[in-house]
């Protein structure tokens, strides 16, 4: 765990308005001029945007959460809890304690580029899948005495993987697989 930038901002994926070009009636008083009917708009509105949303406001929130965590390297934090739970909760309090036992804290932010891969089943989903490419070259390493800890890898973009379940009403991370430099 060494550095990671977050680009808070779910995805606007709301309703996609379409507007079909102006039709005339043919019942323009003079020649060549024709009445216009006003455009109609449409919604075309995926049935699990609310899902998806859920799906990566937990994603992103592990991540606001590990980030601050990380800035004292407080493996205690309870808020670590709020979105990770089971083994994605285990590798981030992991790194955090052993940041803190090497007087190493963490500042920037992680930049994210999530995706949803999977949501399990199609309808109803209870299992979902994130993908990204967080590159972790602005969440950098530092000493508790403030001096940037330069005998570590200057960081770059990792293939990570998420696994989330939804457990009475919320979404929750569950698993957690952070690759190394380069993989994506």
């Amino acid at each position: 765990m060494r550095r990671r930038k977050l680009l808070l901002g779910l995805l606007l994926s709301g309703a996609i308005f379409t507007v079909p070009a102006c039709q005339s009636t043919g019942s323009g008083s003079e020649a060549g001029e024709k009445a216009v009917t006003p455009p109609s708009v449409t919604a075309s509105i995926d049935p699990q945007v609310s899902t998806k949303e859920a799906v990566l406001a937990a994603y992103y929130g592990m991540w606001q959460n590990f980030r601050h965590a990380a800035s004292t390297s407080d493996w205690n934090d309870p808020a670590i809890a709020d979105h990770a739970i089971g083994d994605a909760e285990k590798v981030l309090r992991h790194g955090l304690y052993v940041a803190y036992q090497k007087e190493q804290v963490v500042k920037g932010e992680p930049e994210l580029r999530p995706r949803i891969t999977a949501l399990i089943p199609t309808s109803g989903p209870t299992k979902a899948t994130v993908s990204d490419c967080v590159d972790d070259t602005k969440f950098l390493i530092y000493g508790k005495d403030g001096r940037r800890v330069e005998d570590v890898d200057p960081g770059g973009r990792h293939r990570t993987t998420a696994g989330l379940v939804l457990r009475k009403g919320a979404w929750y991370v569950t698993s957690f697989v952070f690759r190394e430099v380069g993989t994506c």
